[in-house]
């Protein structure tokens, strides 16, 4: 009779690739980054009225748009 993976464990047939190491974002990037975003919108609304704020919601969909198509690629 021959063994199957379920007879011999997962853990022999799948390698552990994943790591378990848990890396944190510092508060300090975080805050950085929501004030470069805060203050890109702010500086459009003062350059373009509320022109800006339309121009800025696209740039911004058009960034997630991209995240998504980068997070979703490797497989």
């Amino acid at each position: 009779m021959t063994m199957t993976t379920a007879d011999l464990g997962v853990a022999t047939a799948v390698a552990d690739t994943h790591d378990t190491d848990t890396k944190q974002v510092s508060k300090a990037s975080m805050y950085l980054l929501a004030l470069v975003i805060i203050g890109a919108a702010a500086a459009l609304v003062a350059t373009f009225g509320f022109g800006g704020i339309i121009l800025w919601g696209v740039g911004m969909t058009w960034i997630i748009l991209t995240f998504l198509v980068i997070m979703t690629a490797g497989g």
